[in-house]
């Protein structure tokens, strides 16, 4: 089968629902299909509202046998008020038009054209959801949706952000199977009428080669500092917690403990104000801001933290975990989206509420204050990982399942 791979971001950006989406798409030629993945040429996701974010080139490249198409974003004029208007005027409007859903007319487009497809992945923001439900719908191709849904914590869900406004419930009905990331997402499904059997639970992965001999020498390098350090990998803001992680370890620093937080990885706009005001707070060197990790460096980084934490409400499944079991380090969490599947509280790591920073910072003051627990929690998770969370296992998992739904003929 040709499969037909959608996401809003790809190579060279890797984030958590990108690496998924790629390493799906690298994995199709073992089960013999070819893959296509369509994106946009965003490199930063402010690019969708603000026509000044970074892009990516060039608008089409084949990577290791994957074509990958990247269509340009536009920012038309008065867009606010268009939204406004085709969001209740077009088919699947809501899905299409509500912030921060971009402006990309050339997929759809696109689209329209293509009939090489068999089968579509979607992923990710409502309106490649609703491409992908258009597209195989119109050409009775077989369509796995993903949401990657970041709903916030189980019994505390995040109200203002519409993921399943819409068309989304009846095209995840629709699907031939919807992919959760966490149990927590899966229930959701069953909540909006997908039924049990349509619902294929997997989450994210890791390839162990990347985390074999991590280049510890040129993470202490980058960093520019020796002794131990709290790591959070993550696109900083306040929804995935990087402010209750400052709180917490400035609270620990004022009771005399001697480590560092790195926050690697972007800040994101929005997020700018808050984090230069927590930096005036904290004794200067203590907090160590090293923008976007390429791939290449994030093993020896990851390797060298005393505790990865990530206590956010904000991600869907929690990647940067599987890579810190993957060095055999600790990790904290929380008790959102798939944390509370992958983390056994207590035994590979903690999970913590979101936004409770007297609980994560005695978690902190436990890993760095007790090696032998620090080491034996890293052991539980890298075997854990090893055992169901690399890539070959999630992807074999998931073209089972293709294979159980090829349309007539194939």
């Amino acid at each position: 089968m040709n499969i037909l791979h959608l996401i809003h971001r790809s190579l060279p950006f890797h984030g958590g629902a990108e690496r998924y989406v790629l390493e799906h798409a690298l994995a199709a030629s073992r089960w013999g299909h070819t893959s296509t993945i369509a994106t946009t040429d965003a490199w930063d996701v402010s690019l969708f509202g603000d026509r000044h974010g970074a892009r990516v080139v060039p608008a089409e490249e084949t990577w290791r046998d994957v074509r990958i198409i990247r269509f340009r974003v536009t920012h038309p004029p008065l867009d606010p008020i268009r939204r406004a208007v085709l969001r209740r005027l077009l088919p699947g409007g809501p899905d299409r038009f509500f912030h921060p859903n971009p402006s990309i007319p050339g997929l759809g487009r696109w689209l329209s054209r293509e009939r090489g497809f068999s089968f579509v992945h979607a992923n990710a923001m409502p309106f490649l959801l609703y491409h992908g439900y258009r597209h195989a719908s119109s050409r009775a191709c077989g369509l796995a949706s993903v949401p990657h849904a970041n709903i916030g914590e189980r019994y505390r869900r995040l109200s203002d952000i519409r993921y399943f406004a819409g068309l989304q419930p009846r095209i995840l009905r629709e699907s031939s199977f919807a992919v959760a990331q966490s149990s927590f997402e899966a229930g959701l499904f069953l909540d909006m009428g997908v039924l049990p059997e349509r619902i294929h639970l997997s989450g994210s992965g890791i390839d162990p080669a990347e985390f074999a001999a991590p280049d510890r020498k040129a993470a202490r390098i980058r960093l520019g500092f020796d002794g131990p350090f709290v790591l959070s990998m993550t696109s900083h803001c306040a929804d995935r917690g990087s402010g209750h992680l400052i709180e917490a370890c400035r609270r620990l620093w004022a009771h005399g403990l001697d480590f560092r937080l790195v926050l690697a990885g972007p800040v994101a706009r929005g997020f700018g104000p808050e984090l230069e005001s927590r930096l005036r707070e904290v004794p200067p060197g203590r907090i160590v801001l090293t923008g976007y990790i390429e791939k290449g460096q994030r093993a020896g980084i990851i390797a060298e933290a005393a505790v990865t934490a990530l206590p956010s409400r904000l991600d869907c499944f929690g990647i940067i975990l599987l890579e810190a079991w993957a060095c055999g380090n600790p990790v904290i969490g929380a008790w959102s989206g798939a944390m509370p599947d992958l983390v056994d509280d207590g035994v590979n790591g903690y999970l913590v509420s979101f936004g409770d920073v007297e609980t994560l910072a005695d978690r902190i003051a436990r890993l760095l204050g007790d090696p032998s627990s620090r080491d034996a929690m890293g052991r539980a998770g890298r075997e854990m990982v090893l055992r169901e969370r690399t890539w070959e296992k999630v992807t074999d998992r998931f073209y089972r399942r293709v294979a159980e739904c090829r349309p007539a003929g194939e």
